[in-house]
């Protein structure tokens, strides 16, 4: 009986190296809290700036363990508010969003570490594809990405795109159109799954 308790014991005892290596190169899951996150446009106009925000209706990112960092988000084109109706009315049909519904991200960075001490600030390019209008861009976004613990995160990033180049038809105010570069802020807060 002791002995077959020694050989438990010993077994046991071997393989946590191999389980603690196991949970160490397993891919950490991370999902956006949608009521905590926003996205949000500013376009200029000769007269004033125009800002829109919206939540993202879906996101989720993977850090894999060799510092590869996987993100994927998508927000409705129809939820961005700028706080006037009547703009979200005309950027709604210059955005053509009954057509085209949804905008979405798709990028990668490398590496990313889960830090040992927190809070830590780690600086990454995610360098992806946006989905906008139906049409897909390469597109490079600098995110600040902010370890709070190890479970969770918060992730902000400014970039620039152009209206024609996603070809959407500038909308104009006093027969001048907005310009052509489009501001486009993120801040996410994630938190790892299963945990």
């Amino acid at each position: 009986m002791k002995r077959s308790s020694l050989a438990v014991l010993a077994t046991l005892l071997l393989s946590f190296p191999a389980l603690a290596q196991e949970a160490a190169n397993a891919a950490r899951l991370y999902s956006v809290q949608l009521g905590d996150s926003a996205l949000t446009y500013r376009l200029k106009h000769r007269l004033h700036v125009v800002e829109g925000t919206a939540k993202p209706t879906e996101g989720k990112a993977r850090l894999l363990p060799d510092g590869t960092l996987q993100v994927a988000v998508r927000a409705n084109v129809a939820d961005f508010d700028s706080g006037n109706e009547n703009r979200d009315a005309n950027m709604k049909e210059s955005t053509e969003a009954a057509k085209f519904p949804l905008i979405e991200f798709r990028g990668l960075a490398s590496g990313v570490k889960v830090p040992t001490t927190f809070p830590s600030e780690q600086a990454v390019v995610l360098k992806g594809q946006l989905t906008f209008h139906g049409v897909k861009q390469p597109v490079e976004v600098p995110m600040k990405v902010v370890f709070t613990s190890a479970r969770d995160v918060t992730a902000e990033g400014r970039f620039q795109v152009s209206l024609e180049a996603f070809k959407v038809e500038r909308p104009s105010l006093l027969m001048v159109k907005v310009d052509d570069a489009l501001d486009l802020e993120t801040k996410f807060q994630l938190k790892e799954e299963g945990k």
